[in-house]
């Protein structure tokens, strides 16, 4: 009974090998043979431009795009393509797929200037340029009224990497006057 099984396997390996082997004379042999291949197209130079344009370039080829990596870049804005796999003037066959690699843009921002902001347009403005806050401290201020930002940490202007931290100081207002009547003078005798 145990034998029945092992030559069960057999013949079962046996079966899918000459399915698979069949399978693959037939795609790379017999249908190039009866359909004809496809022609070969030259690789369009992509550097440099857009994902988008990118993409209408390789589709008018009737090539396939595969973005493989996104890395940062100083140099290239967001989406531009940094490398392609082939490079331009290869020829390869129509349908074939051109592999890309894009920018994600700088690593660092620049500290947008949010002195005298309300702390929430200061909180709005500094998510939006990919940076996060805290209030660090706060401080008495005859220039910017209450909740609004006296001085960031690091200052306006300053590069910094993204999603980085960072920390306000507040406006209390005014300081307060001292009240006449709570404070005590010194009794002089005449």
């Amino acid at each position: 009974m145990n034998m029945d099984y092992k030559r069960l396997g057999y013949f079962a390996g046996i079966g899918l090998g000459i399915i698979v082997v069949t399978a693959f004379i037939f795609s790379q042999i017999i249908f190039p043979i009866v359909l004809g291949r496809t022609p070969k197209v030259e690789v369009p130079e992509l550097t440099g431009k857009s994902l988008t344009l990118a993409k209408r370039i390789l589709s008018e080829e009737k090539l396939h795009l595969v973005v493989k990596d996104s890395l940062f870049s100083e140099i290239d804005p967001i989406d531009a393509v940094i490398e392609q796999i082939p490079p331009a003037g290869d020829k390869i066959r129509q349908d074939g797929t051109v592999y890309l690699i894009v920018s994600k843009g700088s690593a660092t921002v620049e500290v947008p200037y949010i002195i005298g902001k309300s702390f929430q347009e200061a909180f709005i403005t500094l998510r939006n340029s990919n940076l996060h806050s805290v209030v660090a401290d706060s401080t008495y201020s005859d220039l910017y009224p209450v909740n609004c930002v006296v001085r960031s940490i690091p200052f306006s202007g300053d590069k910094v990497s993204k999603q980085s931290t960072v920390k306000l100081i507040l406006s209390r207002g005014n300081m307060p006057v001292p009240d006449s009547l709570s404070t005590e003078q010194p009794i002089y005798p005449y």
